[in-house]
């Protein structure tokens, strides 16, 4: 079962799902798209290693995802994820972050590294959207499969067995608990933030952003196309990158140890 933690209401009405543990530098942690997806499901295996070197870490639940609020009479654009989460920070009285962004968390730490960039201070990226256009995601394999079984029809653990295993490299990690975790999730979703989500190709703006970033990519990634990782490195001011072959999208999961020893790494030397 997911761990089930802060509830926080912004002024607007908007609810918050999230975790905040640790005390030091906070380093945000922004979870991917996908059927049953949230915070503790994407960083479960990671969030501890910061904390243990001195950091304090936050883990909400995405707009439209996990516990928190799923408005349906909304469009799940960039800024309104952004905005959500700006508010987040200011009700919690944080006036700075690093970030961990995983492909749309990626995306959303990429625009508020842009748009504000005073609230950030590093980047850590694994896949992150926002460096195509649309057509060239719907184009990749889970993204047919995410879109087509979460819009075609009921879900159910079946469906969701079948779109998990195309996350990583090797099918055999995902588990019977992260099955679980997600149809857990799964009944409190509606179809609006996958219907009209709307993440722009930021690839023009990448120059702006001064805040040091680490990419780190899966090479056998079927949600985001590899040759986005080129366009960070041909873009970004101050970028390193470290890419795994045999992984997919879920570097944090399939190469945990080496994802959080890299990420606390940067964090503490860059």
């Amino acid at each position: 079962m997911l761990e089930k933690s802060n509830f926080l209401t912004l002024q607007c009405g908007f609810e918050f799902h999230y975790h905040h543990i640790g005390s030091g530098p906070c380093i945000l942690f922004l979870h991917g798209s996908g059927t049953g997806a949230s915070g503790m499901t994407n960083f479960r295996g990671n969030y501890q290693s910061f904390v243990d070197q001195g950091f304090s870490v936050l883990i909400p639940d995405l707009p439209g995802y996990g516990f928190s609020s799923k408005p349906d009479d909304v469009v799940y654009s960039m800024d309104f994820f952004n905005e959500k989460l700006i508010g987040l920070l200011d009700a919690l009285n944080i006036d700075d972050v690093s970030i961990v962004g995983n492909s749309l968390g990626g995306a959303l730490a990429l625009g508020m590294a842009i748009n504000t960039p005073d609230r950030v201070k590093k980047l850590i990226l694994m896949a992150p959207g926002g460096l195509e256009d649309q057509s060239e995601y719907n184009n990749m394999p889970g993204i047919k499969k995410l879109l087509g079984d979460f819009l075609g029809g009921p879900m159910n653990s079946e469906k969701i067995e079948g779109l998990l295993k195309l996350f990583p490299y090797d099918p055999t990690i995902v588990t019977q608990e992260m099955i679980e975790d997600r149809l857990e999730i799964l009944p409190l979703m509606n179809q609006q933030v996958l219907a009209t989500m709307q993440i722009p190709n930021l690839t023009k703006r990448l120059h702006e952003i001064q805040a040091p970033i680490l990419s780190i990519w899966g090479l056998d990634d079927q949600f985001i196309p590899i040759k986005g990782l080129a366009t960070l490195q041909m873009n970004c001011q101050n970028i390193r990158t470290i890419s795994f072959n045999k992984c997919g999208h879920w570097v944090m999961i399939e190469k945990a140890n080496e994802f959080n020893a890299y990420c606390v790494n940067f964090l503490q030397n860059s």
